[in-house]
């Protein structure tokens, strides 16, 4: 008789147990248990670490950072236009583009006096990345416009490292004249494709 006593009244002390867990945590422990992977990593359920942020997004819905606050007023300041591209990180393309005479990779006075501005800005920028894309028209053998291309987007580089800017944070791409912004079929068209586009990146801390 002893054997089957002791094993029922530890049974019914574990369902004793079970209902004061129950009990603790509510009636429906569907709502307490842990509804995503989110909530089985930090277990204090229904409790969200805090990610320390501005609490302003972008209108693709990136967080914009003081790095982007400070960026926007610079470029608001200094009346160069830009958009807002969509991505999970920020990212600013300047409307204006540099331009370059016909099969060369020169920059401009203008533009040089426009890149000095802008790489002593940036060489106090450290939370943002640069991004110089090449192009050329349709003027020469492709394999010559893709040259030429990257030429133009170092030289542009090099404006910049000439002010401080680190060349880490600086990144060249040359696109020969396969991405043309203009109609390659008119003089003025021609002159719209021989650029260099700039392209901001910002860190999201």
């Amino acid at each position: 008789m002893k054997r089957f006593v002791l094993p029922l009244i530890l049974l019914l002390s574990g369902c004793s147990g079970l209902k004061d867990q129950m009990a603790m945590f509510g009636d429906d422990l569907l709502d307490t248990a842990p509804q995503s992977d989110f909530d089985v990593r930090y277990p204090d359920w229904g409790t969200t670490p805090t990610i320390a942020s501005s609490g302003v997004k972008g209108p693709f819905g990136q967080q914009r950072t003081q790095s982007y606050n400070d960026l926007q007023s610079f470029l608001v300041n200094n009346g160069v236009d830009y958009e807002l591209l969509p991505g999970n990180h920020v990212m600013v393309k300047l409307k204006d583009t540099i331009k370059f005479n016909s099969g060369s990779s020169r920059v401009s006075t203008d533009s040089a006096y426009w890149l000095d501005m802008m790489g002593s800005y940036l060489a106090t920028q450290p939370g943002i990345d640069i991004v110089i894309d090449g192009h050329a028209d349709s003027t020469g053998a492709p394999t010559l416009n893709d040259s030429l291309s990257m030429k133009r987007a170092s030289a542009v580089k090099q404006k910049l490292l000439s002010n401080n800017v680190a060349m880490d944070s600086i990144f060249t791409r040359g696109y020969g004249e396969y991405v043309p912004a203009c109609s390659n079929k008119t003089k003025a068209g021609k002159a719209c494709n021989r650029r260099v586009e700039v392209l901001f990146i910002v860190a999201n801390n």
